[in-house]
């Protein structure tokens, strides 16, 4: 399928209002996975640290909430878009640990299952979707989001 230059254009334009190369895929990153034409289904692995207080920035009206919180914000508004889109939560887990290798400072992981690349830019590109993305925003201290595909029948 043809990449849709306008829309792709449009996509990053809007992400990187909200931290491009931080707390969302680079731009080259980006054309990269639309490009692959990955097929699906597809567990996008989402590594979180939160802030210990959500980073609001100048709304200071509001009462303080955790970091969590503030993700949790926008994470119920991307679950029901993942679902409408076809996709499910596949795991949302608290790590308690790291066993081997360097601690990161990883606090949660969340797996969701995607039918297609498609199905995730489509939910980037929906206004309701980019609207909370200031929740996960305030939310998060890092990120890191890993593409993978099942390799067991599921």
């Amino acid at each position: 399928m043809p990449i849709d230059q306008t829309k792709v254009d449009s996509l990053i334009a809007e992400l990187g209002q909200h931290g491009l190369d931080k707390l969302n895929p680079s731009e080259s990153q980006l054309r990269n996975l639309l490009a692959n034409d990955l097929g699906g289904p597809l567990q996008f692995i989402n590594m979180l640290a939160f802030h210990d207080t959500a980073q609001y920035g100048d709304n200071s009206d509001a009462a303080p909430v955790s970091g969590e919180e503030a993700y949790n914000r926008y994470g119920a508004v991307a679950i029901q878009h993942v679902m409408e889109r076809g996709g499910t939560l596949f795991a949302m887990n608290t790590v308690e640990q790291t066993l081997i290798g360097e601690d990161d400072g990883w606090q949660q992981i969340i797996i969701v299952q995607y039918p297609n690349v498609d199905a995730f830019i489509d939910m980037l590109c929906t206004p309701s979707y980019q609207a909370a993305l200031h929740h996960r925003d305030a939310g998060l201290k890092a990120t890191k989001l890993l593409v993978s595909r099942p390799l067991l029948a599921q």
